[in-house]
């Protein structure tokens, strides 16, 4: 019976064309752009390598200090690396705390053999290998002790060995920086620009360079912290230490008569990411709220649309209906071919959203994931399959869909099938 119902809605595909193909590009294009909008909100805050511990890790983006005596005079900023120590580095709670600086300006590299090019260079100490995992083609990533004594070693990305060496196979080769020398420690694999606290091209030790120097207030500098936790339920508690260190480490302020302040941080992935400003924490409530909003407008606009051709395909149907009531034909059978004819269509232009979906992410790669905080940087913003490929994501759109859709086409069905006979003949 079902396999007649199939090719019953089959056939109907090719009699309305015109009504079948504008049902199947309205759920194609409504799961197209939600899977598109979720693909990109995935990128932002799920695991994917190298950071594969977003949802255990916490951030501290920016911070303020402020006179004592004028508490309404305010310096905003990264912070110090004094202030990093005192405040994050010295803590128990978590796992590991990093200290890095982003790679804000390019460095110009350069090899003995003649190769020049402009990288993206990322300072950090030996924790950062900690929080995240790279792909280590070769060598092994400079250790505390490295970090400590100041020892010029680099990790460089594939891309950078192949321009300036031909080979990956760089470990104990010289890269020149800045026109200083580093020891090539080990050779990683590319990473995309879309891993934005862990991307760069190559990666030193914040010793190695005058970087640390580069402080005011003694409070502020060029700093981040990462903070990693043993799991995500330790996130209260590492903030208790933190505010505790925080109101240790402004008594040691009072001498210059200076407060700082965290600004509600430190952040974890989801606050850290929609974190414009260094004065205000973002409304995440308010956030997600209008992000469900859009999805749920996304996918009840063409359901109300497609609920109105669904109507006047039914309309057109009067008489098939009314002949086949005729011959025997149940309403509970005519309920069941038009249902199942409407999840076909679902099932179809579910289809043809998800490669629309994915087509339209890697043409419009550049427009999608360009931004002010990405757009000087060197590195490609690549897409692993990881980042794409959630089945689960594309199951609920479009169970989603489905179910408005049968929603959509349930009243004219329940309406056709209590036509009366003479009626739907006469139609």
């Amino acid at each position: 019976m079902y396999k007649q119902y199939i090719r019953q809605a089959l056939h109907q595909l090719k009699e309305n064309k015109l009504l079948s193909f504008i049902s199947i590009a309205g759920t194609a294009m409504a799961i197209a752009i939600i899977m598109v909008m979720v693909v990109a909100q995935r990128i932002e805050l799920e695991d994917y390598a190298p950071e594969v511990n977003r949802h255990r890790t916490l951030y501290v983006k920016w911070m303020a200090t402020c006179w004592q005596n004028n508490p309404n005079y305010i310096s905003s900023g990264m912070i110090s690396l004094h202030t990093a120590k005192e405040c994050f580095k010295s803590m128990t709670t978590p796992e590991a705390v990093c200290i890095y600086s982003p790679p804000y300006d390019s460095f110009l590299a350069s090899v003995p053999e003649g190769g020049l090019i402009k990288v993206d260079v990322l300072q950090s100490d030996e924790a950062f290998w900690q929080v995240f995992q790279f792909a280590f083609l070769s060598g092994k990533p400079y250790d505390r002790a490295d970090c400590e004594s100041g020892i010029a070693k680099a990790v460089i990305a594939e891309s950078v060995a192949r321009k300036l060496y031909g080979t990956t196979d760089a470990t104990g080769r010289t890269i020149s920086l800045n026109h200083s020398d580093y020891t090539v420690a080990a050779v990683v694999k590319d990473i995309s620009i879309l891993a934005s606290t862990a991307y760069a091209q190559v990666w030193i030790p914040y010793t190695t360079t005058g970087i640390i120097e580069n402080t005011w207030n003694m409070t502020m500098g060029m700093m981040r912290v990462l903070i990693l936790a043993r799991s995500a339920g330790d996130f209260p508690a590492i903030r208790e230490e933190a505010e505790r260190l925080r109101l240790k480490y402004n008594e040691e302020l009072e001498a210059v008569e200076l407060s700082m302040l965290y600004r509600d941080q430190p952040d974890t992935q989801a606050t850290y990411v929609n974190r414009k400003w260094s004065n205000t924490a973002p409304n995440m409530q308010k956030i997600r709220i209008e992000y469900i909003t859009v999805i749920v407008l996304l996918l009840l606009v063409p359901a109300i649309n497609l609920s109105g051709i669904t109507l006047s395909r039914m309309r057109k149907r009067y008489p098939e209906l009314g002949v086949r009531r005729s011959f025997g034909a149940s309403r509970r059978e005519l309920l069941k071919q038009i249902l199942l004819e409407s999840m076909i269509l679902t099932l179809i232009g579910g289809l043809a959203g998800l490669l629309l979906a994915y087509g339209s992410v890697f043409a419009l790669n550049g427009l999608l994931f360009a931004n002010s905080s990405n757009s000087y940087f060197g590195g490609e913003s690549t897409l692993s399959t990881a980042m794409l490929v959630d089945p689960a994501v594309f199951a609920i759109a479009l169970a989603f869909c489905l179910i408005l859709n049968l929603l959509s086409a349930g009243v004219p069905a329940w309406k056709a099938s209590r036509l009366n006979i003479v009626t739907a003949l006469n139609a």
